[in-house]
């Protein structure tokens, strides 16, 4: 006769057991936001004895920041909408456990009297994520990586084949006019040997300039790191630039100045192959014996030296516009191409990797204006 009952205690006890050892919290709140029950997850969570939270608010369990931050879910709940979401829930000692909280309407012929409570621990489960997300992105960057080296590489390659095809035939300009002039010394005057003479070292000038640009580019230009900036005398950068003119030339560029500054931050070598593009341009686009004017002048914000070449050719077509600092795009999309496919190219690169920029700051049919913006920091 006593079977039933002792069955209805055991299940009790077994009911009890189970719900205060399961890690998660358990509890019910009635519709005026009271507790009627809560396991002993709570004295872990919160640090509170569960049978002293029975008849208490939950908004003095919560307190006023994390009660107004459930507060919506509450309300969702008590109109019969069951709510799934996550929170990060503060407990004793600085201790923040990621939740993921489940409220489950009580309805009652058809009256919701309150809702039942579950708050299961997520926090390994968040770490994991974001280890997860964090090697997601390192691989990424990898991979990123491995793309940019992988492109550096075919650009060195791009750029050695450019280096036997554009020196092949300057090589063989040249050593046809030194044919030419060795015939000149027996069968000419001295005067005419002397011009093929002049005009073989030309073409050996463009030569070496041509294995200038090309070998920039593939060992040092392709790299995306920054250079080593040292305060450099401006007038030595404008003398080393025009000694690599063709002596016949030089005469050609005049200086104006139109700035005190003496020295500017810069790695000299690296500028002086920009500014020898520019100017070979400018004397070989512009008409025989036409001046070249390079200009100096200072910004004061940003602070930066400003060199301007400008030259009285016929200006640039348009269609090569929108490709002028491209590597090779003079060659390939402008028949009256003002570069050799890498000038203007390594002129910009030049510029990038001292923070500076290089503009077409005038193009008309009278003449065209290069400009350089070498910007100074407070730290160089």
């Amino acid at each position: 006769m006593n079977m039933p009952r002792q069955l209805d205690i055991d299940r009790d006890y077994h009911m009890r057991l189970l719900v205060d050892r399961v890690p998660s919290m358990l509890a019910y709140w009635d519709r005026e936001l009271r507790c009627r029950f809560a396991n002993r997850a709570y004295e872990r969570w919160f640090g509170v004895d569960p049978d002293a939270l029975i008849g208490s608010s939950i908004r003095d369990l919560l307190g006023p920041e994390l009660f107004a931050m459930n507060k919506p879910y509450m309300d969702a709940a008590l109109r019969g909408e069951e709510q799934v979401f996550e929170r990060i829930v503060p407990g004793p000692n600085g201790v923040r456990r990621h939740s993921l909280a489940n409220y489950i309407p009580d309805r009652v012929d058809g009256q919701v009297l309150g809702f039942l409570v579950q708050v299961t621990e997520i926090t390994k489960l968040r770490q994991t994520e974001d280890a997860l997300q964090r090697e997601q992105a390192l691989r990424q960057q990898i991979e990123q990586h491995s793309r940019e080296l992988d492109a550096l590489l075919r650009e060195r390659g791009d750029m050695l084949d450019v280096m036997a095809h554009e020196v092949r035939q300057p090589l063989n300009n040249a050593s046809a006019a030194l044919q030419s002039a060795s015939l000149a010394l027996k069968d000419l005057s001295g005067a005419a040997a002397a011009q093929r003479v002049a005009r073989a070292q030309t073409v050996l000038g463009q030569v070496l300039a041509s294995l200038d640009n090309t070998l920039a580019v593939a060992a040092l230009l392709a790299h995306p790191q920054g250079v080593q900036r040292l305060d450099s005398d401006i007038d030595m950068l404008l003398a080393v630039a025009l000694a690599d003119m063709p002596a016949e030339q030089r005469d050609r560029v005049r200086v104006e100045r139109a700035t005190r500054t003496r020295t500017a931050s810069m790695d000299l070598a690296l500028m002086r192959l920009a500014l020898r593009n520019l100017l070979s341009n400018a004397l070989k686009f512009s008409p025989a014996g036409s001046p070249v004017t390079v200009r100096l002048s200072d910004l004061d914000d940003p602070l930066a030296l400003v060199i301007e070449v400008e030259d009285e050719g016929g200006g640039i077509d348009a269609g090569l516009l929108p490709h002028l600092f491209e590597r090779g795009a003079s060659g390939a999309q402008a028949q009256d191409s003002r570069s050799l496919g890498l000038g203007l190219y390594i002129v910009r690169r030049v510029m990038e990797l001292h923070g500076g920029r290089v503009e077409l700051a005038r193009n008309t049919e009278h003449g065209v204006t290069m400009r350089l913006v070498l910007e100074q920091s407070g730290d160089d």
